[in-house]
């Protein structure tokens, strides 16, 4: 039993820091995505960064809400779970962010 408490209150940390930092990586992916259609638009070219980017930003939406609901949560095995997949799906989409990252530092570099 204090086994769980320590992993439940570990989930809980952690979902605490995906909730506040989900958002900010949302508002940095429809910033660069603003500034894509910029650039395109004055480079006369066309790059997928900003439709990944669309993706990218609703991974991070859905781990907030996740997060939130994890917070929440009055406990149990399904908080647990709810947070394994917050922690996974906002890595995945901060591994997607970084390799969108690489990709325009490489293709659109002048």
């Amino acid at each position: 039993m204090p086994n769980e408490i320590g992993e439940t209150q570990k989930e809980l940390a952690v979902a605490e820091k995906i909730f506040t930092n989900a958002p900010n990586m949302l508002v940095l992916c429809l910033t660069v995505i603003g500034l894509i259609k910029i650039y395109t638009r004055f480079e006369k070219i066309s790059t997928l960064a900003d439709n990944f980017l669309a993706f990218i930003a609703l991974g991070y939406l859905v781990a907030t809400i996740c997060a939130y609901l994890v917070v929440r949560a009055k406990g149990g095995a399904r908080r647990v779970k709810l947070a394994h997949f917050t922690d996974v799906l906002f890595l995945v989409s901060l591994a997607l962010t970084a390799g969108v990252a690489l990709f325009m530092t490489f293709a659109l570099a002048g």
